[in-house]
Parts: structure tokens; C-alpha cells; sequence
């Protein structure tokens, strides 16, 4: 188990880092979270969700990803309240005193994951969650090292140097942890170095003569390792990123409940991404609408701000405008949430920008989707994944016909397409469908294109997540000793 001194320390890195090294030595390996907070999550085989950064250490086990890999994740809806998925299905919305009264059931369905993860993989590298040792949340944390005691794991400590104070945390750490789970620790990583590491050797040394726990390597800072972020912390600050010579801009609406803005990333070498508030002008040469928490907040906060006269001002000088899951939805007429299943709202106009009306408050699809995508003449076979409690009837022309999954209403067909003009709007239920290169090539070049640009064709993602899984993992194995974990 990879457990940290705080949340960002790195433990999803390491974890990744660790499950790749594993997997190159030829063995069978499954990555593991007992319980993680995300709105960035996936679809996995059994069509259920887990957050994304099992997801991507599935792809540094290659392994298909599975439910069992994270069986409780929590997904924050406000108000300290979040919607409890089990085992990759709804359970129920419960506040934390609800949640942590339902401890046992919890752990329950996590043993049930690890009993068959033990049977099926050679090795599970679990991660734990936040800080290790929250004094005050240990008797019902279920997230570290309660759940590496259950099944008797070896466990490192990472720790963040570049956030400064890292000696007094690891100590703080170990010394705050009860004796049962401190004899588990059986080597400390000092993560997000920038220097020199001799400068370290003295307070090294004593951490170890203070703590017994070797320091098992110093893990260097890399701007350049680039993987699917955890959650929307990331990007508060964020303004832009990608790829800033490529003469194509993105702009992306940053919603205030934004969701699996992870589809964005297969962008950012073709594209350079900003993100727009709701009072900011479109400047770009594309606009995305990105998944959402809540619809219907997002619908409220775009009128009032009256981001649909902008969007079609945009689509009248050609713009691209590209909704996706909720930003498919507050496209259309109404949002209609009868039950306020998504906020306090209710009921709300959308833009009016395609004619469609979606029903909020159905039982959650959750599919490993894939169909034909029709553009322009030009048909794309397109993959991707669909996790939405909503139900649209659309009037337009549908985008994908659908092969397998749901879409907009269960009836064969997702998303819209419609022209403005020089401009083109497209909706879908699809997450990931930038990961589709050849559609993600022709969206790009349709501008390169407009601009006199020479025209793109490659798959620049799906290479990049294997190159950086590997670097890492190399970083990993050059810098850390993990003899004292991996043997025995």
C-alpha cells in the first residue's frame, strides 16, 4: 500500500509507477482504492464506475480495468453531501455522518473486492486516500492503512517535499499513527524533489535514527509527466494549458460543478486550451462544454450571463461549439428536474441552441458505449463511455448511432448536430470521444484548415499515456529501492 503525510503527495503517481515496474516484470497486477472522492471517473468492464486513477493504473497494470479496483467512490453533490456508488453502481446520497455510521457495511464490500483481486492477480498495489494519520477521522477511515491490517500489506509513506516541511510531516505522520499500523510502514519516499539531494543526506539520516523506517529514494519533480488528473483541485487555478504553437485555441467553459474535464486531455497536443469563466468572451477557435455535476446550476449560470447570445454570435463566424454530457444538455430548450435530483433549482431554460428538453432524476446509465459517427458527410466508427442520469428528446439530427449503450434516450441514438451559418453545434453523451483520433483530427482540422495550416493525422494520446507510464516508472525504479517492499 502507497499511503501519504497529504492529499497530492503523489500516491496515484507512485501507485502507477509501481503497477508498471511490476507489470514489465511480467506479473499479473491490479491497482486498488478502497475508497476515493472524484468527479472524474470511468466505465469499467462490468459497466460500472470507478474514479479515473484506477483507470489509469489499470492501463500501467494492462489489465482491463474493474470495479474491484475502486469500490467505493464518492461523488460530491454539495451541501457535505455525495452520491455513494458501490462496487460501480448508485447506492445512495448520504452526508458524512450517514456515511460513516455504514462503516462496516463499507468495509464489508471492500474485503469483498480484495478477496477476489487476491485470487485472480499476483500482485494489488493499493492507494491510500489524503493524509494516513487524520487524527480525528482515523476511527472511521476506511481509505489507509485499516485496510492494508486487513489483508496484512506492506505500506510506504510518500511524503511531498516540494510543498516544503517534509521532515516534520513524516515524523508527525509516523509518531501520530497507532503502534499496529506504524509497524506497517516499511520504507518512506520523499516525493517532488528539485535539486540536489545531497543537500538531504543529514536530515535523512535522522528521520531514519527518529522513526526506525528506512528512506527508501527521493522521487525528482518532472514537468513533463503529463497523465489524467484525479479531480477539479487541479484546475481551480488553471487558465491554460496544451499546446500553445499549435494555431488552434479551445476555449472550455469552466463550470462550477465541472466532471470528467479529463476529456479534454486528449487535446492538449493538437490544441492550445483555455479555460473561459462565465462572464469571459469566446475567444477561440472551438468552445467546449464539459461534463457537469449539475446541469441545471450550469443552464442557470450561462443565461445569466448571457453566454447564449455569445455562443451564437460565435457559431455566425464559424465557430465549433462542442457539448458534452451535461454541456450537451444545457444546449437544448428546457432541463426539466422535477424530483431536484441535481440541485435545489428544479426546473430550468436552457440555451435554446438545439431543440431538445432532457428529463433529470432517471436511474444512472453507466456503459461502455461505441457507434457511428456521422458529420458532414463523413462517418467515424467512435468508442467512449456514458455516465448521466438523463434522458434527452432531441428533435435535431442525432451525431452517433449507437451500437452499444444508451445515448439520449435508449433508442439507438446519442447526441445532435446542427449548422449555424459558417458554424457547426454538436452534443453528445459520449465521454471520450476525443479520444477517437481520427474524429478528434478532423474536429482540429477543421480549423487548420480555415487558417491555411497543413492538416494533422496521428494519435498523439494514446502514445503519450504509455510514454509517461513508462518514464515514470522508470524515474521509479532508478531512484527508489524497493527491495524491502517487493521482496518477501
Amino acid at each position: 500500500m502507497v499511503v501519504g503525510t497529504s492529499s497530492n503527495s503523489g500516491k496515484t503517481t507512485i501507485t502507477a509507477g509501481l503497477c508498471r515496474i511490476l507489470a514489465n516484470k511480467g506479473y499479473k497486477v491490479a491497482p486498488f482504492k478502497s475508497q476515493n472522492m472524484s468527479l472524474n471517473s470511468r466505465v469499467a468492464k462490468e459497466d460500472g464506475e470507478i474514479a479515473i486513477a484506477q483507470y489509469t493504473q489499470s492501463l500501467a497494470c494492462r489489465v482491463e480495468p474493474s470495479v474491484h479496483f475502486n469500490p467505493i467512490l464518492l461523488k460530491p453533490k454539495g451541501n457535505f453531501t455525495s452520491q455513494v456508488i458501490v462496487h460501480g453502481k448508485p447506492y445512495k446520497d448520504m452526508n458524512y455522518n450517514e456515511y460513516r455510521k455504514n462503516k462496516d457495511f463499507f468495509l464489508k464490500k471492500i474485503k469483498e473486492s480484495l478477496e477476489i483481486l487476491n485470487r485472480e492477480y499476483d500482485y494489488v498495489v493499493m492507494e491510500g486516500a489524503g493524509s494516513c494519520c487524520e487524527i480525528n477521522l482515523l476511527k472511521d477511515d476506511i481509505a489507509n492503512l485499516r485496510i492494508a491490517e486487513m489483508v496484512n500489506a506492506k505500506a510506504i509513506l510518500v511524503a511531498d517535499i516540494d510543498r516544503g516541511g517534509v521532515f516534520a510531516s513524516i515524523y508527525g505522520t509516523i509518531k501520530l499513527l497507532p503502534e499496529k499500523w506504524r509497524k506497517l510502514i516499511k520504507g518512506i519516499v520523499i516525493n517532488k524533489f528539485r535539486g540536489n539531494v545531497d543537500v538531504l543526506k543529514e536530515g535523512i539520516e535522522k528521520i531514519e535514527e527518529l522513526t526506525g523506517i528506512p528512506v527508501l529514494g527521493i522521487v525528482p519533480y518532472d514537468e513533463n509527466l503529463v497523465l489524467p488528473e484525479e479531480d477539479s483541485q487541479s484546475i481551480q487555478k488553471m487558465r491554460e494549458f496544451g499546446n500553445i504553437k499549435s494555431g488552434v485555441e479551445i476555449d472550455v467553459v469552466k463550470f462550477s460543478k465541472i466532471s470528467n474535464f479529463t476529456d479534454l486531455d486528449p487535446l492538449r497536443y493538437d490544441a492550445h486550451i483555455k479555460f473561459l469563466d462565465f462572464k469571459d468572451d469566446i475567444t477561440g477557435d472551438i468552445l467546449v462544454l464539459p461534463g457537469t455535476r449539475s446541469s441545471t446550476k450550469e443552464a442557470m449560470y450561462l443565461r445569466k450571463y448571457n453566454f447564449e447570445e455569445k455562443i451564437l454570435d460565435f457559431l455566425k463566424e464559424g465557430g465549433v461549439v462542442i457539448g458534452i454530457c451535461g454541456g450537451y444538455q444545457v444546449l437544448g430548450e428546457k432541463l426539466i428536474d422535477r424530483e431536484r435530483k441535481e440541485s435545489e433549482i428544479g426546473d430550468v431554460d436552457g440555451l435554446s441552441i438545439f431543440n431538445a428538453k432532457t428529463y433529470l432524476g432517471n436511474e444512472k446509465v453507466i456503459k461502455n458505449s461505441r457507434g457511428v459517427l456521422s458529420i458532414e458527410g463523413k462517418n467515424f466508427n467512435v468508442f467512449g463511455y456514458e455516465i448521466h442520469e438523463g434522458i434527452t428528446h432531441s428533435r435535431e439530427k442525432p451525431l452517433i448511432k449507437v451500437e452499444r449503450g444508451f445515448g439520449n434516450r435508449g433508442d439507438g441514438f446519442d447526441g445532435a448536430i446542427k449548422r449555424f451559418g459558417d458554424g457547426i453545434v454538436i452534443g453528445t453523451y459520449f465521454h471520450g470521444i476525443f479520444e477517437n483520433y481520427m474524429f478528434r483530427n478532423y474536429i482540429i482540422n477543421i480549423i487548420r484548415k480555415k487558417k491555411g495550416l497543413e492538416e494533422i493525422n496521428h494519435d498523439s494520446y494514446k502514445d503519450s499515456i504509455e510514454r509517461n507510464l513508462n518514464y515514470f516508472a522508470e524515474i521509479v525504479e532508478k531512484n527508489v529501492n524497493l527491495n524491502p517492499i517487493f521482496e518477501g
